[in-house]
């Protein structure tokens, strides 16, 4: 199995469109920021983790699927999974119910944020799954801030794809950690065969 994981997007789709293309990957995965100010239609399924700037309206209208800190396993039986948002040290702390009732709304700053119940989203079905280990693990932020290691920790990808300022790619214990420049750049993607 293939499967194409490219950079942030950052609105461009031309790009991204043409890699896909090109590498005609049985999957394909987008890390955010994408930036798309008008819904992204590839006519394939493909799946992405949102950024910090990224609008639910043209996403939503998308025929990506955000992997919104959920377990996925393929007909093939590649596990993988994502976490959509990024990392803000307080909210990090919340559930979006205690935000809420703590400062009276969401506001849009934190849109896409990683509250707490977004990891749990994920620990919680990956453990009850029975699965020993993921295949891969997508962050739309540094694999370093704290609840995306304990993820990595517990869920102990084969593969953890992230966000970069530029590529990046080494072993950590039994994981291959890879950064990503943006989706423009030679070194915004990466086929990953499994």
């Amino acid at each position: 199995m293939e499967i194409l994981v490219v950079g942030p997007v950052r609105g461009n789709v031309e790009r991204f469109k043409g890699l896909v293309e090109v590498a005609s990957p049985d999957l394909v995965v987008a890390i955010g920021p994408l930036g798309l100010s008008e819904p992204l239609k590839l006519g394939r399924t493909w799946f992405f983790v949102r950024g910090k700037e990224d609008s639910l309206t043209p996403l939503a209208k998308s025929d990506g699927i955000d992997m919104l800190s959920r377990v996925f396993r393929t007909k093939e039986g590649v596990t993988f999974s994502g976490i959509s948002g990024y990392y803000d040290p307080v909210a990090s702390k919340f559930t979006r119910a205690q935000w809420v009732k703590a400062r009276g709304k969401l506001s849009k700053r934190h849109g896409n944020a990683v509250f707490a119940e977004d990891i749990e989203a994920l620990l919680v079905p990956f453990q009850r799954a029975g699965i020993e280990r993921l295949d891969f693990l997508v962050l739309a932020d540094s694999p370093e801030r704290p609840p995306f290691k304990r993820v990595v920790e517990i869920t102990r990808p084969r593969y953890l794809f992230y966000p970069a300022a530029s590529y990046r790619k080494e072993r950590v214990g039994d994981t291959v950690y890879i950064g990503l420049e943006d989706v423009d750049s030679p070194k915004g993607k990466y086929l990953l065969k499994l």
